[in-house]
């Protein structure tokens, strides 16, 4: 894996830009378009213009090889790197089974395994 990466993770990540739609739920109204950086079974990372707040629960709308992975989530981390830059780590708090399994077959190929290996450890 890339250099930076944690290799103790539960779920590891893999540099991957995709779109990602993110909308807050409750709290301050925001909805935006931003690029994920890196991306697990278990969260993802991506760069957004403004601050959304640690511990915030939002929707996350991620387009993958043609498809729509729709996530609930939690915001774990953030770093600014500028005055409209933020790094904001997520959690994954639901995923449906058919979305992470195209999620996890991604990470797989990022990886250089085989889907169905990496499928099956995502259970």
């Amino acid at each position: 894996m890339g250099q930076g990466y944690r290799k103790d993770r539960r779920f590891p990540r893999v540099p991957a830009e995709h779109a990602v739609m993110v909308r807050l739920l409750g709290g301050p109204r925001f909805e935006g378009f931003a690029k994920t950086r890196v991306i697990g079974l278990g969260g993802c990372m991506f760069v957004n213009r403004e601050s959304l707040g640690y511990g915030s629960l939002m929707e996350l709308l991620i387009a993958v090889q043609g498809r729509v992975i729709r996530a609930d989530a939690r915001v774990a981390y953030e770093i600014p790197k500028g005055e409209k830059e933020h790094q904001v780590g997520v959690e994954f708090l639901r995923l449906h089974p058919s979305d992470r399994a195209l999620l996890s077959s991604l990470i797989a190929r990022a990886q250089g395994e085989p889907a169905v290996r990496a499928t099956a450890a995502a259970r």
